[in-house]
């Protein structure tokens, strides 16, 4: 028993570095945003009764209050914010290429975003420009790429100027791409940066195909908030202001960008504290066990200890033949946990991120630890055992 639990201990204990170093790994990489001092404000106009037409209007009164609150540095408003768990994403059709196969893996994910928007969370333009006022429903149709659909779709050209669509090869001209963004994470935190292109909240694509999502994709579901610092009861000043834009917009939810980006980790959190405390529990048992094992061990050889010391045998060597019971099984659940665990490692590779399988200083900390405290679990009935005197051990017999 006392084995099977070192073996256990360890392999729990090494899962629970790997996934706690991952989770550290997915929380502080750079997810090309920046997410201090941000604040996200859900909403749903499609649901407050506003047509397709009414919401320009609606839009350029939300972005001019919002602007006005002291505090308030810039405002963005978009289709939906980044990292919340929403994305949209179509087929990308290039002017002046064959339409792609079912097998083309021609897919990019898409936003609809305000003037302000990019400034608002902090992602850059590399070359060319963002998407601004002048961006009109009037205006010729626009959208702005980031570094992945450039290298998926332009690779060795200039993509400026180009033309592409989402409807059909027949629409392949309809978005004159204008800039280039750096790479941003607006889905899954664990993928790759995606291929993906923003379009302004103002244009609508008047062809049958899509249509309906079409429409759909001109309802904004969030506004980011940049601030000049913390806030005091922002969240009762958002929600006056929407009362008297319109009493009908509510709130369905306010948070921190950083409080929504850091919800997309709860599942690996859970899993990573789950795991570390299955790990300790574990190596309580497999230490208690052990003293146990240990002190019933000496007080069934207290005569022969006793006169082993009478015999001329030291203190020390009572202590370290007590003690080297007790490593001996500890040590061969590591030999029997090690492989274990290095199998464990590969199975949990797909929930692991920049972290690899077999990390020795995981595995090397979770032996040390074990070791550690299997010594001192031994060294305690060892010492009462080098304790005993000769004589009352003989007499006890």
């Amino acid at each position: 028993m006392i084995v099977f639990q070192a073996a256990l201990s360890l392999v729990l204990l090494a899962g629970a570095g790997l996934l706690t170093q991952s989770l550290r790994n997915l929380e502080h990489q750079s997810f090309g945003i920046q997410t201090a001092n941000r604040y996200v404000v859900h909403l749903d106009p499609y649901g407050a009764g506003y047509s397709p037409e009414r919401l320009p209007g609606l839009y350029t009164e939300m972005e001019q209050r919002f602007g006005s609150l002291p505090g308030v540095k810039s405002v963005g408003l978009a289709l939906y914010s980044t990292l919340e768990g929403n994305n949209w994403g179509e087929c990308v059709y290039v002017q002046g290429r064959p339409a792609p196969g079912p097998n083309s893996h021609c897919g990019s994910s898409w936003d609809r975003v305000s003037p302000k928007f990019l400034e608002t969370i902090g992602q850059p333009v590399i070359r060319g420009r963002g998407i601004t006022e002048q961006d009109t429903a009037t205006s010729r149709f626009v959208a702005v790429v980031n570094q992945a659909f450039v290298k998926k779709f332009f690779p060795n050209e200039d993509p400026i100027g180009k033309h592409f669509g989402n409807h059909g090869q027949e629409y392949s001209d309809s978005f004159e791409i204008v800039g280039i963004v750096a790479d941003a994470k607006y889905n899954n935190p664990n993928d790759p940066f995606r291929p993906m292109f923003l379009r302004p909240l103002t244009q609508r694509l008047s062809s049958q195909k899509g249509v309906i999502a079409e429409s759909r994709s001109m309802y904004i579901n969030s506004i980011t908030l940049q601030m000049n610092g913390p806030q005091q009861d922002l969240e009762s000043v958002v929600h006056h202001t929407l009362t008297e834009i319109d009493p009908n917009l509510t709130i369905i939810d306010f948070h921190s960008l950083d409080y929504q980006v850091a919800g997309n980790f709860n599942q690996e959190r859970l899993v990573a504290r789950l795991t570390a405390l299955f790990g300790l529990l574990a190596l309580l048992l497999a230490s208690i066990g052990l003293y146990g094992v240990t002190s019933y061990s000496v007080a069934r050889r207290t005569s022969e200890i006793g006169v082993r010391m009478a015999l001329g045998a030291t203190r020390s060597s009572v202590v370290s033949m007590v003690l080297r019971v007790a490593l001996i099984q500890i040590g061969i659940g590591l030999l029997i946990g090690i492989p274990i665990t290095l199998l464990g490692g590969r199975l949990i590779s797909s929930q692991l991120y920049n972290v690899r399988t077999y990390d020795p200083l995981a595995l090397g900390a979770a032996i040390v630890v074990l070791s550690l405290c299997a010594v001192v679990a031994g060294f305690i009935p060892a010492r009462r055992a080098a304790s005993i005197e000769p004589m009352q051990a003989l007499r006890s017999e």
